[in-house]
């Protein structure tokens, strides 16, 4: 089950000792009854297609209404269904992200309200409905949220008056956000933060931001510095001269995405130098980064390294006695810094364009692993868990839990290539001498896709040869509902004696289970499967045979008696599952 906390009372909401998440809300499609109605942040104005995409993580979207849901120029899915995306607009789109929230224990949300937004009357009215709509959420949710603006798309000369004039005549103003339960509080004081004063690509000279921050305080406002990661040091990254307005808010939060090394000293540095000046510190954490489709950058730009690399730096949060944190970002699809459910493979993007999926590490992970990865990050940094070095979530929960048709750079890869594992091998060698091999292969025969996984070699007698090779390094319990199922393609007879087996971590085996095809065929390789030269689907309803052990490697093996010469076979879309 998810992690989860226990509610805070209505109108407790903190931002100290909690982790929030930075919430975007900037998703519009055709048909979603906003202002707006058309395309927004999935690509500039028209249809998403091949080529037109300004995203670049795709997202899972099998939990919204279909009414939400808007069709793409895409090809379908690699499972068959439509691609279709989600809009930000409707309700029921926005209840669902904060019920996310509660399920898996993300205290709450920073709403991000972008200048820009609030100089066009149409852009303005769909984001003050948003906005509307994810106070009711929260609510609802018994989640935290406050505005965040920033200030992008204004100049030195307008950012003062629009947010003043916003904050007074709009969030105190006709949408009175601030009385909310939910609203975020600080020393009795509604929570505004504001990002941008100090990056040279933002306005507002530090005259001015100074200025506003105190005009803030002024209204009784607890005021969030979102700062330049180099705040303290004067980096190439921040404007001179903005000490002051750093010294003056309430709670500094430096703006860390795009850093990959080790974050501990900075946050030590940090939270010195804030203790002694008696200021608060919210470390910014993120899952990883890439926006090669709409920015030209490389593709997995910063891998998130199957949750290593955010857990690390929850770790140095938590190591550096930081108890609070800003996790960017929720829905942040754009630059493949989103937490809320993505496609985990390659069967859940479109077939004919480039996106990022979970697995682009190589490992499987269920849609909703960076939830998960963040419930248990939010729980160890405010202290309700014990520090944990390495990753302390399962890479899935189920239903699926293994599931890979061999495909780069979007699926789960080989943990080994051509390596011999339990069960060994003799009597075999490669095609053409030396040692057989297993790995994935592109371009060759594939039952879909690309990619696909090859099993090859030769017997040189006749006598018992088999080889056994490790293929995933898995952690998967079994149940009487799990099932095994891949695409099998044997291209000669001895072939068809190459199968899926599994290790437990007891050291039993699936070959050696007695448990059979749903056509009755035995799971050890020794019983020869499918048809040489055409694709066929295996599938074992193992679970009754092997319920209560753990899997814990994947194999690909030949085995066979009696029968000199060449091996060849074919795996593709191999799933391990309880449905």
């Amino acid at each position: 089950m998810p992690l989860s906390r226990a509610s805070a009372a209505p109108g407790a909401h903190t931002v100290s000792n909690q982790v929030y998440a930075g919430y975007q809300g900037w998703f519009n499609t055709p048909g979603d009854g906003s202002p707006r109605n058309s395309w927004r942040h999935w690509a500039n104005g028209s249809t998403p297609a091949p080529g037109n995409q300004t995203f670049e993580l795709y997202p899972d979207v099998t939990a919204y209404p279909a009414a939400t849901l808007a069709t793409t120029g895409y090809a379908a899915l690699g499972n068959g269904q439509p691609a279709r995306l989600f809009s930000s607009y409707p309700t029921a789109v926005v209840d669902q992200h904060f019920s996310w929230m509660a399920e898996y224990g993300i205290d709450g949300a920073a709403l991000q309200r972008f200048g820009s937004d609030l100089l066009d009357p149409v852009t303005r009215q769909n984001r003050d409905t948003i906005t509307d709509r994810v106070r009711d959420a929260a609510e609802r949710a018994d989640r935290g949220f406050y505005v965040e603006y920033d200030i992008s798309g204004l100049t030195d000369a307008n950012v003062e008056r629009t947010l003043r004039d916003d904050w007074a005549g709009t969030i105190t103003g006709t949408l009175d956000l601030t009385s909310s339960p939910s609203y975020a509080h600080e020393d009795g004081r509604p929570v505004v933060g504001i990002f941008g004063f100090g990056f040279h690509d933002r306005p507002g000279t530090a005259e001015v931001s100074l200025r506003i921050v105190e005009w803030f305080q002024d209204q009784g406002a607890y005021v969030i510095g979102a700062v330049p990661g180099g705040w303290r040091t004067g980096a190439s990254n921040t404007k001179p001269g903005f000490e002051p307005v750093y010294r003056a808010v309430d709670m500094l939060s430096p703006w860390l995405v795009g850093n990959v090394g080790d974050l501990l000293p900075r946050f030590r540095a940090d939270r010195a130098e804030l203790d002694g000046r008696g200021q608060a510190y919210q470390p910014v954490i993120y899952p990883g980064f890439a926006w090669s489709n709409w920015n030209g950058g490389t593709r997995n730009q910063i891998p998130r390294a199957n949750g290593d690399f955010m857990w690390s730096q929850a770790v140095a949060v938590r190591e550096a006695g930081i108890p609070q944190a800003f996790i960017a970002m929720f829905d942040e699809y754009d630059e493949a810094t989103a937490i809320a459910p993505a496609a985990s493979d390659s069967s859940m993007a479109p077939t004919n364009q480039y996106f990022q999926t979970l697995g682009a590490d190589g490992r499987y992970l269920s849609p909703d692993f960076y939830l998960r990865l963040s419930a248990a990050a939010s729980r160890m940094i405010t202290g309700d868990t014990p520090l944990v070095r390495t990753v302390p979530v399962p890479a899935s929960e189920g239903p699926v839990f293994l599931r890979t048709g061999a495909e780069l750079p979007q699926d789960a890869q080989p943990t080994w290539t051509d390596t011999i594992g339990p069960g060994g091998s003799a009597n075999v060698t490669g095609t053409g001498g030396g040692a057989p091999t297993m790995g994935t292969v592109t371009g060759a025969d594939r039952r879909t896709g690309q990619s696909a996984l090859r099993i090859q070699g030769s017997a040189p007698a006749t006598g018992h040869s088999h080889a056994y090779f490790q293929a995933f390094d898995v952690t998967i319990p079994v149940t009487s509902a799990t099932r095994l199922s891949y695409d099998f393609l044997p291209r000669n007879e001895n072939g068809r004696h190459v199968s899926v087996d599994l290790v437990m971590t007891d050291g039993t085996t699936l070959r050696d289970s007695a448990a059979t095809t749903t056509t009755g065929v035995d799971m050890h390789p020794g019983a020869a499967k499918g048809t040489v030269g055409s694709w066929s689907t295996v599938q074992s309803l193992f679970g009754p045979a092997l319920a209560g052990r753990t899997i814990d490697t994947v194999l690909i093996g030949y085995d066979r008696n009696g029968a000199a010469g060449g091996f060849e076979a074919f795996v593709d879309n191999l799933t391990i599952s309880t449905g």
